[in-house]
């Protein structure tokens, strides 16, 4: 069995969850051989934990020093593009966090970069290895909700800690780029169709608070959204991430269509159709998925790279989900509802769409 040298770039929360994933799961099949960081007491951290050959500062020298196989990209999207081809250049395979990036150009030039060095890579779409999602894909599969669905999100949060969720330019695009990108994969699963169209009307509650002083662009934290898919299924995305300090947040999610409504959303669902109930669960296959949901991530990359099955997101599925929000973001600069497709073609940033601007963009 071929024992995978690892460089993980970015050591804070996210790259954690890889680092320690993969201590935990793989430990014996993978070789830590970098790790990079920009803050050294977070670096000499994982270095000391666990057992990483080298470290480094400087996220290019630390791919051309350890040559890995994988590298794994744990940082704000702006620098995901950037990264991820430099890696795939350098002959490695790329497990890289979402949101795809802040940059649509970027975006399709790392599909490019991909094609051209046929490196596989990862995104870590990993809500589709939790078990109430799972549970939800059988539900939708078995269509015992019949047609015109809508799927229905309510996520209300206070100001996230990680202060580049919130900065549109160099951070993570806020909520409707870090967070909706989970939601519009989870639906395009689950519809199995491509986001349409997107309406919404958006604002930023926190733009005064103190802890988001030094973002130059703080991107939209709080919104009501609507998505039309191509099968005609919507759904409907609440959030606020600009509440006050130790406000206690919430996350629910339900779904109805023309033959009932889900009335549990859960581990195992509960749907209401007319006087009948019907629970649904997983099912012995989706075990493996559901262990860690970042391991399943990682281990269907590296079946791809084994030439023995696919990553779970394809590159493409990436991009709509962004494409989503910058749509999503666009329609509430401007006031009307923007195709998806506008934004595959116009390939803007956040910035942009938050700017409302119309037409081919340079």
């Amino acid at each position: 069995m071929k024992k995978y040298k690892i460089t993980v770039i970015g050591a804070g929360d996210r790259g954690g969850c890889y680092m320690s994933m993969l201590k935990k799961y793989r430990e014996n099949e993978v070789e830590f051989v970098g790790v990079c960081d920009i803050l050294p007491e977070r670096l000499d951290r994982a270095f000391d934990t666990y057992g990483f050959s080298s470290k480094f500062s400087d996220w290019k020298e630390a791919v051309a020093a350890t040559k890995p196989d994988i590298a794994v990209i744990a940082v704000p999207a702006y620098y995901h593009c950037d990264m991820a081809a430099f890696a795939m250049e350098a002959g490695c395979h790329v497990l890289t966090e979402k949101p795809f990036d802040l940059d649509m150009k970027k975006c399709f030039a790392l599909k490019e970069t991909k094609e051209k060095t046929g490196r596989s890579l990862a995104l870590g779409l990993q809500y589709r290895n939790m078990r109430a999602h799972r549970a939800a894909k059988h539900m939708m599969d078995a269509r015992v909700l019949g047609g015109n669905i809508v799927f229905t999100y309510t996520d209300v949060r206070e100001i996230r800690p990680k202060i580049a969720m919130h900065d549109a330019k160099y951070g993570n695009g806020g909520p409707m780029v870090d967070m909706a990108c989970h939601l519009f994969d989870l639906m395009r699963w689950f519809y199995k169709s491509d986001p349409k169209s997107a309406s919404a009307k958006w604002s930023v509650s926190g733009a005064g608070r103190e802890s988001l002083a030094g973002i130059e662009l703080k991107a939209p934290d709080t919104c009501v959204m609507q998505i039309e898919y191509e099968s005609g299924d919507l759904g409907s995305i609440t959030m606020n991430w600009g509440m006050p300090p130790a406000t206690d947040g919430h996350f629910t999610t339900q779904a109805a269509g023309a033959e009932g409504y889900v009335a549990e959303y859960g581990e195992r669902i509960t749907v209401q159709s007319g006087a009948k109930k019907l629970t649904i669960g997983t099912n012995p296959e989706d075990e493996g998925d559901l262990v860690n949901a970042e391991l399943a991530v990682y281990d269907h990359l590296v079946a791809e790279i084994e030439g023995r099955g696919t990553v779970q997101a394809s590159f493409d599925e990436g991009i709509l989900s962004l494409a989503a929000s910058m749509a999503a973001i666009k329609s509430g600069a401007l006031g009307r509802p923007v195709l998806v497709r506008e934004i595959l073609d116009e390939k803007p940033t956040v910035e942009q769409c938050m700017s409302g601007i119309e037409g081919e963009i340079g």
